[in-house]
């Protein structure tokens, strides 16, 4: 009968490297791909932090945040009118979010915890469109998306708004 070989089977210059007192065995390097060029990405540093970046750059712009020592893509948020990115604005002591075509797009959302506020629960009577919730100086107001065409607004109560009577 012969034995099979185990699991565990090492040659003779491994057993030797094994047995050295110098000798490190550690995980292989892991590297990432662009998914835009397939080039490699590199952890870099900005003035935010560190963040991934396409080793093809300028010809590649792909870049990721840096979470665990892994590139993750930022969330993207769509403009609810126009389907362009929001970027986040801070204001004063205001965030919200806007749009990125702006001045041709005027959209504007509510911040709610780092991510823009869930808009389409509330339909313009007006247009057909939906209202938003917006902080001016004299406190919360509900307006219609697609101001400056639709002037419709409602007053804000506790984060809802309360209808007008007829």
């Amino acid at each position: 009968m012969t034995e099979k070989p185990s699991k565990l089977f090492v040659t003779h210059w491994e057993q030797e490297f094994l047995e050295q007192n110098d000798a490190q065995i550690t995980s292989a390097k892991v590297r990432y791909r662009c998914p835009k060029c397939d080039s490699l990405l590199m952890l870099k540093q900005g003035a935010n932090g560190d963040f991934w970046g396409c080793e093809a750059y300028p010809n590649c712009d792909y870049t990721a945040n840096n979470e665990n020592g892994k590139p993750v893509r930022a969330k993207r948020y769509l403009c609810p009118s126009c389907q362009s990115p929001l970027r986040k604005k801070t204001f004063k002591e205001n965030s919200f979010w806007g749009c990125s075509r702006y001045p041709e797009c005027k959209v504007t959302v509510e911040d709610d915890k780092g991510i823009p506020s869930s808009t389409k629960k509330y339909p313009c009577r007006l247009c057909g469109h939906y209202l938003i919730r917006k902080k001016s100086k004299n406190g919360y107001f509900w307006g219609c998306v697609t101001y400056p065409t639709c002037t419709h607004t409602l007053n804000d109560n506790n984060g809802l708004p309360v209808p007008k009577k007829k």
